[in-house]
């Protein structure tokens, strides 16, 4: 359950429930756990840590060899179709008689439709790796904002109080040389004005030690980048995929209507597709290994980063991670103090409105101290909005989400894409070698030979056919002789 900060009478954040707003919490997903389970071997054939160390030069050899097992594959199966060919260009058929083909066809088209199916649940897959995408550029939209909006709070906080010291505190100042106040009154109304400055330079100390952190903290550049490279992937995918449908569909077309050409033009693609296939296959595997890696810890790996590449403490990183009642709020201490200091001011301005209404009208009184008092609200409204913004809740849940739209939707999608590579390819291997079978028994199309209708020796239809009488007459006369 998150907290809301709420500002009393005198300036004082009490917390009261916020219901409706749960903490998330993480867990591993069960396929991150399952990529994470295989052997992590680097080149020199040696098991390795498989802690997600992307600076490791022995940890990337193992996500290198787990990716050169399809390409292996890859490279057998072209020996393999290699020899196949030379065996069937080599082989003499004994007898030149066609043989009926329609059973081996109709197995073409039941190989062709499921080769289709596995080729959607390709594209399924690339939709759901967008879509994890899409949640963790949301997420981090969201805690980019979080972050923004607590600077935003930190800059106006700091012009307030800095307008009441440069500017504010004259008013009080005028107020307190004015010749209707007696000598005890003036000494204490300039007293408190400077109490009032004093109270102003601690809240600007206190917010200065949360400044540092949040201003060294963008995450804008690092958004944009994720999208471009995830819309060029997701059209890359979607094209070669629409692609395989689009050979598919030819070669269906090319097995009803038995065209020798268009089998053979298929075989070829086929083996282009069987090549390109087993490659983004073995990427594939890398990447789901090496990102279900970083997903079983996470938090080991981000503390890491923000250690290196950041000024935040690991106290507030460890506080947003966890975000249990256990553990305390390290910037806490300093927004307390900047509250304390705000309400002080407040209480001091009040002494002086009590001891000045008693030498000078309401309406001079009220010039002096309203553009005070309008600047203490306004700086109690930072503080509380700025309680909000580095409340562990938001943060954590929005780096809740930004890990489950990377370790569960986007590994789930890896896995349906390496699967749709690995079996596609293996169903275009037997596709090649069901096609060299067909086209073997498909004879060349017969040509039409023009002919002459006028030649006596040409079949002729029994409508325009001249009557047999006629053929008569012409050897009737040898017969009388």
């Amino acid at each position: 359950m998150s907290v809301k900060y709420d500002v009393t009478t005198e300036g004082v954040l009490s917390a009261t429930p916020q219901p409706g707003n749960e903490v998330l919490q993480y867990q591993t997903p069960w396929l991150a756990e399952l990529f994470h389970s295989f052997p992590h071997i680097n080149l020199s054939f040696k098991l390795t840590n498989s802690t997600f160390d992307p600076e490791n030069e022995s940890y990337l050899q193992t996500l290198g060899f787990l990716a050169a097992l399809p390409i292996s594959f890859l490279v057998l199966v072209l020996m393999l179709f290699s020899c196949y060919c030379c065996v069937r260009c080599c082989r003499q058929d004994k007898t030149k008689k066609r043989k009926k083909i329609t059973c081996l066809t109709w197995t073409i088209v039941i190989f062709l439709l499921i080769t289709g199916g596995i080729i959607g649940m390709g594209l399924f897959g690339n939709e759901d790796v967008d879509k994890g995408i899409v949640q963790f550029t949301t997420a981090a939209n969201s805690l980019d904002g979080t972050i923004s909006g607590a600077r935003n709070e930190i800059n106006s906080a700091e012009d307030n109080v800095n307008n009441t010291i440069n500017n504010g505190v004259n008013g009080l100042l005028n107020l307190a040389s004015s010749p209707l106040l007696n000598e005890t009154a003036r000494a204490k109304l300039k007293q408190w004005t400077q109490d009032i400055v004093i109270s102003g330079q601690k809240v600007l100390s206190s917010i200065a030690n949360i400044k540092d952190d949040v201003h060294e903290t963008e995450l804008g550049d690092v958004i944009s980048k994720v999208k471009a490279y995830e819309y060029y992937r997701w059209l890359a995918t979607l094209v070669f995929l629409c692609w395989e449908l689009l050979i598919c569909l030819l070669l269906l077309i090319g097995a009803f209507k038995k065209y020798k050409a268009i089998l053979l033009m298929c075989t070829g693609l086929f083996v282009f597709n069987i090549i390109l296939s087993l490659i983004t296959a073995g990427a594939y595997l890398g990447v789901s290994v090496g990102l279900s890696d970083f997903c079983v810890d996470p938090d080991t790996y981000v503390n890491k980063v923000v250690r290196s590449e950041t000024k935040v403490g690991l106290g507030f990183v460890q506080y947003c991670m966890n975000c249990s009642d256990k553990e305390e709020n390290p910037f806490d201490q300093y927004l307390l103090a900047a509250q304390s200091s705000v309400t002080d001011a407040n209480r001091t301005l009040t002494k002086i409105v009590e001891m000045a209404s008693l030498f000078v009208g309401e309406s001079v009184l009220q010039q002096a101290v309203k553009p005070v008092r309008d600047d203490l609200g306004k700086t109690v409204i930072n503080i509380q909005e700025l309680y909000a913004d580095v409340n562990c809740a938001g943060i954590h849940n929005d780096y809740v989400n930004a890990l489950l739209g990377v370790c569960d939707r986007g590994i789930t999608g890896l896995a349906f894409l390496l699967m749709s590579s690995l079996v596609s390819a293996t169903f275009l291997g037997l596709l090649i070698i069901f096609n060299s079978v067909a086209w073997r028994h498909m004879g060349k199309r017969k040509e039409y030979a023009s002919i002459d209708e006028d030649d006596p020796f040409f079949p002729r239809n029994p409508e325009t056919a001249p009557p047999a009488s006629s053929y008569y007459s012409l050897i009737a006369p040898s017969h009388e002789k």
